[in-house]
Order: structure tokens, then C-alpha cells, then sequence
């Protein structure tokens, strides 16, 4: 069974790239697990039962698969872990497939973590320019409603710290054969170039299914969450978050201040038209 991770900051277009992914007919995905978010976060760790009893069966629909003594007694972190995997395992083999493919954009943390337990597990990093990024986290976490389900309003220093831990990771890791880094504006410039890379990471063949199918895809695994309306888009489509809507230039001069040296190492310190 080969085991691929998504991962980056959360609005980086993670589940665009995973709706692109799971078209492929080789592979099986899923709405997003967060299970080892849960499993080693400590202030989430008492909340991994309902966690997945939420995914068991609301999100997936399979709570033919939830097994309780297994979600509330088991302890040992090891035992956890195969369980759910063969679960994620089982999903793919039913589906006719050897690939799985799980999105949950913070298990980007837990990278080398994960890879102690699977070491046979790749992952592909999706990174965006930070203005964009920042500027979608914030109107995300302002939405009254939606909110609460991020914890609550996210400041604009918060959203900064969490594009620039995510992309050091992603930056520390590029040149493991295990991780792959690849770009949301080079996705949006040429969508079937990205995929092929994807592909060749995963070791299968590119299928046009992936780019016929996506849209369909796209609306199973965004759950109907308000912040992914409008996902099953046009891939070609410029991003619907202008960071200019929402920063005055002070804060883009803040953003760019504080991101500079990743931004360098990624491209995206170059002149922008019409940046403030």
C-alpha cells in the first residue's frame, strides 16, 4: 500500500490539489483525518474519540468501522496508529486501489513523526505566497459563524507565524526523496505539468481523469464547509482572496517584512505589479 500525505498552512489550496489527486482512478482519498493532529497535540488529545467519531460517521459515513474499544481503550500510541492506518488501508483496498492520498494541512508538523511509524509514507507540500495565504486565513477565521470552528478570530500575527512554520518545514525537507514541494501558483499556471510531477513522485502514469473529474471530487471532500465554498472552481481561475481587499500597506509591508527570507527561498520575493 503506498501512503501519501498533503500537507502545508491551511489555506494554501490543499483540497484543490487533493480534489486533482483523488480523480486520479489509481486513488483513494478521503475528507481529512486530522488523526495525528489529534493524536500528538496536547491540547487535542482528549478530543481525538469524538474526532473520530465525527469522521467515522458523519464524514464518511462508515460507522460500520468505528470500533470503540479501539477509539476509547486503546492507549499505546504504536497500536493506534496500525489501527487507523489499516483503516485508511481497507478504505483504498475496497475502492480497488494499493494508493491512498490524506489531506489534513497540519500534519505538516508531524512529518518526521509520522515517517518513525510509516516509513515508507511520502508527502507532497503545497505552498502559496504568503499574502495570499494570510489574507484567506484571516477571512476564514472573521466569518461570523465559521469562526468558532477555527478556535476563533485568527490575528494577523497568528496567520503570519503559521504560512512561515509551515513553509520551514517545507523548505528543511524539499530535497528528501520522501517530500515533495510543489507550488499553488504553478498549479493554477499549468495544472497539467504539476500533476505529472505529482505523479511521478507517487510512481503512476498522469490520467486525464484527474482534470475531467476533480469538480466532483472537489464537492465530496470539502464536506459543504463554508470556507471552501465555491471549491469545485475552475482550477485556472485566479484565487478568489485579494489580499489587498483586507490588508491596508502597512500590514502587506508587515507581511513581507516578516516572511522575507522564505519568501526569497520559494520565488515570491520578486516585484509584484501593483503590490500596494
Amino acid at each position: 500500500m503506498k501512503r501519501i500525505f498533503l500537507v502545508g498552512a491551511p489555506r494554501s489550496g490543499t483540497t484543490i490539489l487533493q480534489s486533482l489527486l483523488a480523480a486520479h482512478p489509481k486513488i483513494t482519498s478521503f475528507p481529512e483525518t486530522k488523526f495525528f493532529h489529534f493524536l500528538w497535540t496536547d491540547n487535542l488529545k482528549s478530543r481525538l474519540p469524538d474526532r473520530l467519531h465525527r469522521w467515522f460517521h458523519q464524514e464518511i459515513d462508515r460507522p460500520d468501522l468505528f470500533d470503540r474499544h479501539e477509539v476509547y481503550n486503546r492507549q499505546v500510541t504504536s497500536d493506534r496508529i496500525k489501527w487507523f492506518v489499516g483503516i485508511l488501508d481497507r478504505l483504498a483496498t475496497e475502492d480497488g486501489n494499493q494508493i491512498w492520498l490524506e489531506k489534513t494541512p497540519e500534519h505538516i508538523s508531524f512529518a518526521k513523526d509520522i515517517l518513525n511509524y510509516l516509513p515508507d509514507a511520502k508527502f507532497i507540500h503545497l505552498i502559496r505566497n504568503p499574502l495570499d495565504v494570510v489574507a484567506s486565513m484571516r477571512k476564514a477565521t472573521q466569518t461570523p459563524g465559521s469562526n468558532i470552528l477555527w478556535g476563533g478570530e485568527w490575528t494577523l500575527d497568528f496567520c503570519v507565524k503559521r504560512w512561515k512554520s509551515a513553509a520551514l518545514i517545507s523548505y528543511c525537507l524539499r530535497n528528501s526523496p520522501q517530500h515533495l514541494v510543489v507550488q499553488y501558483e504553478n498549479l493554477l499556471a499549468d495544472k497539467i505539468r504539476l500533476l505529472s510531477q505529482c505523479c511521478h513522485f507517487i510512481d503512476i502514469a498522469y490520467d486525464v481523469e484527474m482534470v475531467r473529474n476533480y469538480r466532483v471530487k472537489a464537492v465530496k471532500l470539502g464536506q459543504g464547509l463554508p470556507w471552501h465554498e465555491g471549491i469545485d472552481r475552475d482550477v485556472e481561475s485566479p484565487p478568489v482572496i485579494k489580499y489587498k481587499e483586507f490588508f491596508s500597506p502597512d500590514e502587506v509591508q508587515y507581511i513581507l517584512g516578516q516572511t522575507a527570507e522564505l519568501r526569497s527561498h520559494f520565488g515570491y520575493d520578486k516585484p509584484q505589479p501593483g503590490l500596494l
